[in-house]
This record gives C-alpha cells, structure tokens and sequence, in this order.
C-alpha cells in the first residue's frame, strides 16, 4: 500500500528522505507542504448525511468515529451534489459535473472521461513526494468509453481493487471483484469487510518507500437495506430477511415505498452504520499501527441519506438524497491525523463554507504538488484549496458561493443550487422539464442560516425578499455556465430572469 505502511525495518527520517529522493524538498508545515509528505487517506461513506453522521447527529450510533470528534477537524458547512457519480466526478477533478460530463448515475449514461484530470494523476505528475496511490470499493465513474474496468487505472491509481462500474456495486455479498481490471471471482465476505481486508493486505505486501494517497469508497450505507453481519453491529437480532421497495403502486406485506420515509428500516440501517463505523475502526488502527510517517485520514458523505431513511428536519423524502435541499447537499466531512499533529490538522469545528470538489486543490497543497491554475489543456477548475482552515479552523475558506446540480435523469428536472457565505440557496429548475412534476417551482430561495429546514421560500413573499442578492446569485450561475462551450451546458438564465422582473415590477405595483 503506502511506503509508511509496509512492514520492514524502521528507519531515520533523514535515510527515508535519502531513499524517496527528497533532500531539498522539506519545506515548512506553514506552507500546507510538510516534511515527511504525508499519507493521506479518503473514507467515502455512500449517502450519509448530515442527519446521522458523527459529531453532527447527537445520536449517532458510529461511536469510534463519534470518539475521533474530540480530536478532529469538523466542517459544518460542506457541500456537494445530491447523487453518487458527479459527487464523486467532482472529488476526483476539482470541476463541476456540468464540465466533465459525468452527471447522472445510470449505468448506461457517460461517466468520467479520460481526458479529465484526477487528483491522482495530479499528485502522481507534480508532487515532489514519490506518491503511491491506490483505490478500493466502489468507484462509479467508469464506462465502456472510458476504459471499463480499468479506468481507476488509467485515472492516476497505481492499484485498484473493487467495483470499477455499476454492475455489482450494491450487492452486499456474493458479488463481483476487480484487481487492476481483472475480475478475481464471486465473493461473499460482507462488502465492507472485503474493503477494509483489500486495503489492509495491500498495506503489508507493498514495499516502497514514499507516502499515499488512498481513496477507500465504501458501499455502506447505501441501499438495499440488509442485515451486516452479527459481529459488527449492536442492534441484536434482526429480521430475517430485508423489506423491498416497490415503486408505482401500494406496498404489500414485506414491502415499502420507494423514496419514501420508511421507521421499519431504521434498526437494519443503523446496523449498516454500525457496521461501517467497526470496520474504519478496524481500519485506521491498523494504518496507525504500522505508520512510519503522518497520516492525514478524511471522512466524508458523498451526499446525503436516502429518503427511506432520512431523519433531517422534516423527515419529508423529497428534501434527502436526489434533492438540492439541505438533506440532499450538505454532508459530514471530519478530518483528523494518526498522530494528533495540530501543525497538520487543528482539532476543533469550522463554519467554513467548502465544497467537496475542494479536496482537490487542498489535496494538492498537502501533497507539495504544484498547484494548478486550471486543469489539462486550460479546462477550468472549479476547487479552492481549504488548507488554511485546517491549520486555523476560525480562518474563512475564501468561498463566496457553492454550486451545486443535479441532471440528467430520466424523471427528474434539471436543477442548479447556489449557496452564499452567509447561507442563503437559491433553486433553479429547467423549465422545459418542470412540466407533470408535482410540487415544483421555477425558483425557490432559502435563508439557510435562520431556516436550517428551508420551510420558507422567500420568493413566496418577493415583496419582503433580498431580490437584489438574489439576482446576483443568478448571475453567478450564469457566470460559471458561460466559461463552458454551448455543447457543454444548456443553461440560459433568460427565464429566471424575467421571472425575478416579474415578481419585482409586482411589488412595485403594490406599493403605488
């Protein structure tokens, strides 16, 4: 796995700098560029939001990572898209899906295209640090254009073990498993297990001597909802098989609706997070264990909880996973090193306002690598570096807004989400596909920070609304769309827009 973590001999820091090739590298920790580089570490939970997460949810049943809150670096404010691929799109290239492509999750559709740069070929090309880099679990982001089963290969990833695309990824046990885009066979060790067990043999047979970059995706807690394995969770006895969803008609005895809140699937869904929890646990003290070196680990949601069993303010399905609410965008991120390093990472919470796309250039400070201005061939980035704010969390990011979408499925609308730094949303739905979706409208516009459950839609009452920061959260949708060429995106502001004069020109009217 990664040089820190083989098993051999320890040695001085200055032969293991001899050895990497680093003299003349070091730099100061004030640089966000440390010496020795830094492992770091990715811990992807599927669909976890705020609503359950640790050092959010006081009731969280994931107690080892609860336990970690103490010494940790939490993110109140971070955001991302509301489904699984252009989250994860995002992650890997610093850019919004509407530029990469990569925005719907359906196994036919495109994913993430070669030509696209990934913070693994990016630490891979311009770190000074010898990186290793490696990914496990589900991955997502691959399709027959781009590679198949050996895209995380050719996306920067010396080593890949897991499920490169769709087929299998939600099968718990008895499913497919790649190795460098070789299928090794059916397996029937919980998924989760079969993870954590991928990451930790790669950890003992790998010998080299500089630092990694992991990406570690689990499937937990993503539906089905099942039963984990007795050893890993709490909750006792569970049913003997799992409801199943229906969707299009009443459910029947054994079944539930789809993407709707359902409390029968609450005790196998905190098993499922229980048993996530046991096996980062299990995890991190064995990368602990056998470090030589730093390691920086990263927990995170890649967005949030599905509607079965979403527990955020209103607990209405529609505002979870899927959605540009509160419950679909914001997610947990929780950062923390092996050794309690507050040169690093300082412990303590941030309101910082972040976007999952910035692990990217953040990453890229960490590493040492060269920072880029843009992306291959001049393609525009999108990810600000919050490395500041690890080292003082009461620093601000530097973000004035967070985008976010979700599009290209099949019924669903379009929709664009901006958020400012003083949390006001705004809602965007494509007009062209609002039509027969019950319950939308064209805009919606939410002072987050005094209406955390987003109940009051102030364009219901424009009169009394901020019209003005409206219309410049508009224009900065429209500013981040225009950098793209017109085969890249169809958004027009146009009827928004009027929309906005309209509803102006009536207050006018009013006050006459």
């Amino acid at each position: 796995m990664i040089a820190t973590l083989a098993r051999r001999p320890a040695i001085g820091l200055a032969a293991l700098l001899a050895i990497a090739g680093l003299q003349g590298c070091t730099q100061q920790r004030d640089t966000g560029k440390f010496d020795p580089y830094p492992t770091i570490v990715l811990l992807v939970a599927d669909d976890l939001g705020l609503d359950v997460a640790p050092c959010h949810a006081p009731d969280s049943v994931m107690k080892h990572l609860a336990a970690k809150c103490a010494t940790s670096l939490v993110f109140d404010r971070a955001y991302t898209d509301p489904i699984c691929t252009p989250s994860r799109a995002s992650l890997m290239t610093g850019r919004h899906p509407f530029r990469t492509g990569a925005g719907d999750v359906r196994e036919r559709s495109p994913k993430l295209s070669l030509d696209e740069e990934t913070i693994a070929e990016r630490i891979k090309r311009a770190s000074p640090g010898n990186y290793q880099t490696a990914a496990f679990g589900k991955w997502h982001l691959a399709d027959d254009e781009n590679g198949a089963d050996r895209n995380p290969n050719l996306q920067g990833f010396d080593y890949f073990e897991g499920t490169p695309r769709q087929h299998d990824t939600y099968r718990y046990y008895d499913y497919d498993w790649q190795r460098n885009g070789v299928s090794i066979g059916q397996q029937s060790t919980y998924r989760t297990t079969r993870i954590v067990d991928a990451v930790i043999e790669h950890a003992h047979q790998t010998d080299a001597t500089g630092p990694g970059f992991y990406l570690v995706n689990f499937t937990n807690p993503h539906k089905p909802y099942h039963n984990p394995p007795a050893a890993l969770h709490t909750q006792g006895e569970l049913p003997a098989t799992a409801l199943r969803e229906v969707a299009g008609r009443e459910p029947g005895p054994g079944e539930y609706h789809a993407n709707r809140r359902e409390p029968r699937l609450d005790r196998q869904y905190d098993a499922m997070l229980e048993a996530l929890d046991t096996e980062i646990e299990r995890l991190v003290e064995e990368i602990d264990r056998v470090s030589e070196g730093p390691v920086i680990y990263i927990f995170f949601g890649d967005n949030g909880s599905a509607a079965e069993v979403y527990r955020g303010p209103s607990q209405a399905g529609y505002r979870a996973k899927g959605s540009l609410y509160e419950g679909g965008i914001r997610i947990p991120i929780q950062i923390w090193t092996s050794n309690g390093d507050q040169a690093l990472v300082h412990s303590g919470r941030t309101d910082a306002l972040v976007e999952l796309s910035d692990l990217f250039l953040t990453i890229t400070d960490l590493t040492g690598a060269e920072a880029p201005a843009t992306g291959n061939d001049g393609a525009v980035l999108d990810s600000m570096s919050f490395a500041n704010v690890l080292h003082d969390p009461a620093s601000p990011s530097g973000r004035k807004y967070v985008y976010v979408e979700r599009g290209n499925l099949d019924k669903l609308p379009f929709a664009y989400g901006l958020i400012d730094e003083a949390g006001y949303k705004l809602i965007l739905r494509d007009p062209v596909r609002m039509t027969g979706y019950a319950g939308n409208v064209l805009m919606e516009a939410y002072n987050t920070a005094k209406d955390p459950g987003e109940s009051d839609n102030l364009l219901l009452s424009p009169c009394h609304a901020d019209l003005g920061r409206i219309k410049a959260m508009l224009a900065e949708i429209s500013r981040l769309h225009a950098s793209e060429p017109a085969d890249k995106t169809s958004f027009s502001p146009d009827p928004y827009e009027a929309h906005l004069e309209d509803l102006a020109a009536s207050c006018a009217i009013n006050a006459q």
